[in-house]
């Protein structure tokens, strides 16, 4: 296997990502990126790119301030928008992407990393990833755009029905 590279986003990377993502019908905007490196900037987030033989190949980023509350109010830095390009997955990339977050969450004096993850079977492969991984579910149950999940309540089965999954450091 060819080595994989982990670098953070510059804006020269930004072009080549939209168009990797609208070559397969994925609707990731310019825009989205643009404002990425722009809190990258500002530290209130970190971008990583990885890339295999000079290609573009996925990303994820770091939100230094969840907007999940538990995360938040424990000062838990969150893994976020961890994306790899169907034809690179199944080959370490998630998970080189997710270990360099946790590394540069523990030299930045954190003791724990969060991730949420999606309920539905299109989240089935990262759900396993994260559990290898060392992550396991807060014990705050299910939340829905960042709301708790009470017993009996009715709630749409979308990306924004998530676990929050912690692993400490």
């Amino acid at each position: 296997m060819n080595r994989i590279k982990i670098l953070s986003l510059k804006q020269d990377d930004i072009d080549e990502i939209v168009f990797s993502f609208k070559a397969i019908s994925w609707h990731k905007p310019k825009t989205l990126y643009e404002n990425y490196l722009t809190e990258q900037v500002n530290n209130l987030r970190t971008v990583l790119i990885a890339r295999q033989d000079e290609k573009f190949c996925g990303y994820v980023t770091i939100k230094w301030q969840s907007s999940y509350p538990g995360f938040y109010k424990q000062n838990i830095p969150e893994i976020s928008d961890l994306n790899v390009l169907p034809c690179y997955r199944k080959q370490g990339i998630g998970s080189a992407l997710i270990v360099a977050c946790e590394e540069i969450v523990q030299d930045r004096g954190h003791a724990e990393i969060g991730i949420g993850v999606g309920m539905t079977a299109d989240y089935g492969n990262a759900q396993r990833l994260y559990v290898q991984l060392g992550y396991i579910p807060d014990g705050c149950g299910l939340f829905y755009k960042c709301d708790t999940v009470h017993y009996g309540s009715n709630v749409i089965v979308d990306d924004d029905l998530l676990l929050w999954l912690v692993k400490k450091m």
